[in-house]
Order: C-alpha cells, then sequence, then structure tokens
C-alpha cells in the first residue's frame, strides 16, 4: 500500500486525470506557477526567522525582507508561469514582501510560544493494521506555557475561508493525529492558519468523534482511489495551474492550435468542423423557430377552419387536436396530496414506478451494500451515447 499525502488526495479529488497523469503515471513537468513560487519563498523565510530564534537571533523585517529577495533571485527560472493578465513578476514580488511584513508586525518579537521545529515531516500509520499510510508536513509545530502544541501552516493566497472549512480541514486535521501518534502524551493540540494576505489567524480544534470521522473518510477515500480503473477530467476554476494541459482531452486542442498563425488556425480540421458545425446550429435555430411559428398558425388555421387535413401545392398538413390527461409531476406541490390519495385507497402498488435515476445515484455512490449493488447491476448496462454541444468561448479561450 502506497503512502498518501493531504496533497494527493486532494489532487485526487479535484482531477482524478491530474492525479493520474502526477502520482500513477509520474509525469514531471518544470512549469511552476507563480503563486506556488511565491508560497515557496514566504515560507522559507518564515522558517528562517523562527530556526534563527533557537539560536536567540531575532531578525528584523528588513533582513527577513533582504532574505526573501535573495531567495527569489536565487530560484528564479524561466519556467515559472503567470495566467492572470496584466499581472507582473514584480507584482507578485512585491505581494511576498507585503505578506512576510503582515507577518512580522503582527507577531514580533515571536515569544508567545516555543517552537519545537519547521518544516516537521510526519509519517504514520491510520490503522493498527499498517493498512493506510499518511505523510505531511507541518510549517511550524509549537508549545505554548499552557502545555498546548500548536500546529501552523501558512496560507498566502487570496482566499479566506469560513470557520466552517477550517473546523472540517483535513490537511491540518491528518497532522492533528500525527501529532498524537508521535507524542501520545500530549492532550491539547491547536490548529492554527495564518492568512498573511489578510492578516487573518484561523483556529480549530478536533473532538475525538471529529478525528475518528477523519480517519473513516481518509481510508473511504484511499480505497477508492486504490480501485479507480478510470480517471476522468474534472472541470474547475484550477485548471489555469494545470501543468497537464496538453494531456488533457478538455484542453488539448486547445493547446494544439493556440501556437498557430492565424492562417493555418483557420484551416486546422478541428477548427473548420467547430465553426461549420456552429453555422449549421445557428441556421438550424433559425429554421426552427420560423417552423414553430407556422405550426402554430397551421394549428390555429384547422381550430377555426374546423378542418383535420389542409392542402398544400404538393404536400398536405394533418392536424390533429388531441386531449391529453396529464398529473402533477414530482416538483409539483400537488404532487404529494395526489400520492396520499393513492396510497389511503391502497392501490398504489398499482401505479407507482421504480425512479431509475435515483437507482443511477445510488449505485454510482454505494449507497447501499456491495451485495445488493451488485445483484441491481445484473439488469443495469453501460450504454455509450454521442453528443455535440456548441458553446460560446469564454474569456481567455481565444
Amino acid at each position: 500500500m502506497p503512502v498518501y499525502s493531504h496533497s494527493q488526495l486532494s489532487m485526487y479529488e479535484e482531477c482524478p486525470l491530474r492525479y493520474k497523469v502526477s502520482y500513477r503515471d509520474r509525469i514531471r513537468r518544470d512549469i511552476e506557477g507563480i503563486e506556488a513560487f511565491l508560497g515557496s519563498r514566504v515560507h522559507e523565510t518564515l522558517q528562517k526567522c523562527y530556526d534563527d530564534l533557537k539560536y536567540t537571533k531575532l531578525n528584523s523585517l528588513s533582513e527577513l525582507l533582504a532574505y526573501f529577495n535573495k531567495l527569489w533571485q536565487e530560484n528564479w527560472h524561466d519556467a515559472v508561469a503567470i495566467t492572470r493578465p496584466g499581472v507582473t513578476v514584480e507584482h507578485y514580488r512585491t505581494l511576498g514582501e507585503r505578506l512576510i511584513e503582515n507577518y512580522y508586525r503582527r507577531y514580533a518579537p515571536f515569544d508567545s510560544d516555543i517552537t519545537i521545529g519547521t518544516e516537521i515531516r510526519f509519517n504514520f500509520w491510520l490503522d493498527e493494521d499498517g493498512k493506510y499510510r499518511i505523510q505531511g508536513k507541518v510549517d511550524r509545530l509549537s508549545r505554548t506555557d499552557d502545555g498546548t502544541y500548536q500546529i501552523h501552516e501558512y496560507k498566502t493566497s487570496a482566499y479566506l475561508p469560513p470557520q466552517q472549512q477550517a473546523d472540517e480541514d483535513r490537511q491540518l486535521g491528518l497532522y492533528y493525529i500525527g501529532v498524537q501518534r508521535r507524542w501520545p502524551h500530549v492532550e491539547n493540540i491547536r490548529l492554527v492558519w495564518h492568512y498573511l494576505a489578510h492578516d487573518v489567524e484561523l483556529v480549530s480544534y478536533r473532538t475525538p468523534e471529529a478525528v475518528t470521522s477523519l480517519i473513516e473518510s481518509t481510508k473511504s477515500l484511499i480505497d477508492e482511489m486504490e480501485a479507480a480503473v478510470e480517471f476522468p477530467p474534472k472541470e474547475s476554476p484550477w485548471c489555469d495551474w494545470c501543468e497537464y494541459l496538453d494531456l488533457c482531452p478538455r484542453t488539448k486542442h486547445f493547446v494544439k492550435v493556440e501556437a498557430l498563425p492565424l492562417n493555418e488556425y483557420l484551416e486546422e480540421p478541428g477548427v473548420k468542423l467547430v465553426n461549420k458545425y456552429a453555422s449549421l446550429k445557428a441556421q438550424k435555430k433559425e429554421v426552427e423557430a420560423e417552423m414553430e411559428k407556422v405550426r402554430e398558425a397551421l394549428v390555429e388555421y384547422a381550430r377555426r377552419e374546423g378542418v383535420e387535413v389542409i392542402k398544400g401545392s404538393d404536400c398536405k398538413a394533418t392536424v390533429k387536436l388531441k386531449k391529453e390527461l396529464k398529473f402533477p409531476r414530482k416538483s409539483d406541490i400537488e404532487r404529494s396530496q395526489l400520492d396520499a390519495v393513492i396510497k389511503s385507497a391502497g392501490r398504489w402498488e398499482e401505479v407507482s414506478q421504480l425512479d431509475t435515476a435515483a437507482l443511477k445515484h445510488v449505485v454510482e455512490d454505494r449507497l447501499w451494500s456491495s451485495d445488493l449493488i451488485e445483484e441491481i447491476m445484473k439488469y443495469g448496462r453501460l450504454e455509450v451515447k454521442d453528443e455535440v454541444r456548441i458553446s460560446k468561448l469564454k474569456d481567455g479561450e481565444m
């Protein structure tokens, strides 16, 4: 059984295909997002801040900013990618300085607790049988005067989550378990997120029940990952930062044609087919709209003249006006009342129907026992259906 980290688990949840390419196929790319580059340099600077304090050296803000800029220059490489339009490298470097300054002014002289270690690596089992192994790295672990251990996590993104998200966070929840495994005598553990861009500190704790729930949900996710044979792509806002766009079936054609000069781009077979299909689709909508107007006119003509068949030049139109009995749909307010009437009469079994959409949900999400689902699947089948849709390109996709 392999070792899993929070990053691996999250990548699988966010996009199974990206997880497969990165961790199963082990395809590596030199591309690094500017946000990740910035985050690494800020983390390294704050690590120096606390590591030097172990030797009683308190760095000034100017010293830490100088160290940050030194790291920035030494680690910069041409494969660092900026995806946000209009934002330059200098904008990000200046942002990094501001994040460090925010932290420094809030916590200096950094004597509210004792640092046990920075970038501490954890490697532990979730279970007693040694089947589910987790690894991780804590930004900083400290201890307060009252004996409380604090797990610190630095966040450099512009996103500030609600408290509930912190209370349900898996990453620091797993680190909580790691601390318990390494130091069983520790009773009080505090989880602390430092959102540097907002100068905000979020704090959370874990109850024994929450820890048990986290262990079970993580084990279940690992089981799903181990059993997976298909890894479909999942589109999300994070796609812009993905390093595997040229391998993803949702974006690989964009990568293929984006560098082509205009004359070659317009002649590329895929581009031509999409353009042709979109043109025909637009014509179809216009024709269908006109046909609907004529159909309504034919119905009105037949009703007014009292006829069912209308003669044309070389064809005829047959118009039948039928009355169709309908009942409230499931989403209608009156549906529950109608159901109650039938049930009270003891005739429900005669008219009730299997909700196949709900059954599909039950099977796909494994909501029933494996034995029952296996029995149900004897009657199920997978069908491959062709579907072609046309939609407008979003800003930035041109």
